[in-house]
Formats: structure tokens, sequence, C-alpha cells
């Protein structure tokens, strides 16, 4: 396993960080594009001089500069995960839902992993063994997302992108998975939500575990699922 190369976008995040030490550990060379300054500083500070970290500055949501930066991993032949953890979220019914925190969504959670994914794909085939997650959302589920009409739009969005392009890829050897998780148990939401019921929260580390597991050979032959994560 030593040696993999992946991508995690949004990886300076609170879930991202614990993605990108798990994947460090298993002795992994992470890719991290970043948007705020003041988090990837955090992260080259948690993980120290490790030259398996490689910070680069960048918007994931903008086709050009992800064209760009792909060019950059071409002459290593190969990228064998990319994990889309790139996202925004709206709480909003949908008569106070506009339309701009509508295409906003759309371009944080839906436009991010669409481009990552067709960015990385040739580089992916060419690892033999590639790897996609991508970060949905429980609001998907039925009976889920109300009050929050926009988020769970773009997140469905997300979904069909996972499903539709693992039967893509089926036959190049590279799978693609979702997770959605309910609410991640962060130290931003625990502030934003002080009086929530955390009991059904999943913490970052758990998730970082289900990535770990589904970016690695003992699920080199699971795809196209969308995993429910959380209570």
């Amino acid at each position: 396993m030593s040696s993999r190369i992946c991508l995690v976008t949004g990886g300076t995040g609170g879930l991202g960080r614990s993605i990108v030490h798990a994947l460090l550990q298993r002795g992994d060379e992470v890719h991290v594009p970043w948007f705020d300054r003041a988090e990837a500083e955090r992260l080259r500070e948690e993980v120290g001089t490790s030259q398996q970290l490689v910070l680069q500055q960048g918007d994931v949501t903008d086709a050009a500069w992800l064209e760009t930066y792909a060019s950059s991993f071409e002459e290593r032949g190969a990228v064998h995960a990319v994990l889309n953890l790139v996202g925004g979220f709206d709480m909003s019914p949908i008569d106070e839902t506009t339309p701009e925190s509508w295409d906003r969504m759309q371009r944080l959670n839906a436009r991010s992993a669409f481009l990552c994914c067709r960015t990385f794909t040739p580089l992916l085939r060419s690892s033999g063994s590639g790897a996609i997650v991508n970060i949905a959302s429980a609001a998907v589920g039925p009976g889920r997302g109300a009050g929050m009409v926009a988020y769970a739009a773009s997140k469905g969005a997300v979904v069909a992108l996972t499903q539709a392009l693992a039967a893509e890829l089926r036959a190049d050897a590279v799978t693609v998975n979702a997770i959605a998780p309910t609410t991640i148990d962060t130290p931003a939401n625990r502030s934003a939500m002080p009086d929530a019921d955390r009991s059904g929260w999943i913490t970052p580390g758990e998730l970082a575990d289900l990535c770990v597991y589904l970016t690695g050979p003992s699920a080199r032959r699971i795809s196209g699922n969308v995993i429910m994560a959380g209570l």
C-alpha cells in the first residue's frame, strides 16, 4: 500500500483532517488542494514535516485550475484514489431558499465532485485499481432533508453521479462509492447545535476508517454504493 497517491479535496476541514491523517498513517502520499490558508497551515502544523503530505492552493470548482493541477500528476502516471470532501451547507425551507443559495450548493457540493471525477478519471484508470469516494448526506434518504432543500438536492446529485460513474468505470477497475453521513461530530457542529441530541452523530475518525477501507485493496470489488453512516 506504500506510494499510493491520494487526492483529498476539503482535506483541511474538520472531517478532511481526520481522513488525511488516516491515509498518511497507511503510508499514502496525500495531496490536498486548499482554499483557506489558515486551515492549510493548521493541517501542516498537525502533520509536521512529512513529505507524504502535499498542499496546493486552488479552487476545485474551477475547471481550468483543476486541469492544470491534474497535469502536475501526469509524470507520476496515475492517481490511486480521489476523495471528494469539499462542500457547503444551507438550512432553508423552500420558500426561503434563494436562487443564489441553490446555485451555491450545486457549486460546492455537486460541481466540485463532478469536476474532480471528470478531471482525474484518466489518472485513476491508469492506476489499474483506482477508487473514488464522494461525500453525500443522510439528507438524501427518504423522509429526510426537510428545511434544507438546496443542500439535499445538491447531495442527491452527488449520489446520482456516484451510481452512474460506478457503472461507467466498472470495466476500468475503478470503484466509485458515496458515504452519506448524519451530522458529523465536529467542534463546529457542536458549537452550532449546542443543545442537539448527538447520539446519532458520527465521528470524523469513524468516517476516516471507512474511507481508508473503501480506497484499499479489500474494497476493490465494492462499487456503486451509498453507505448511510450514523443513526
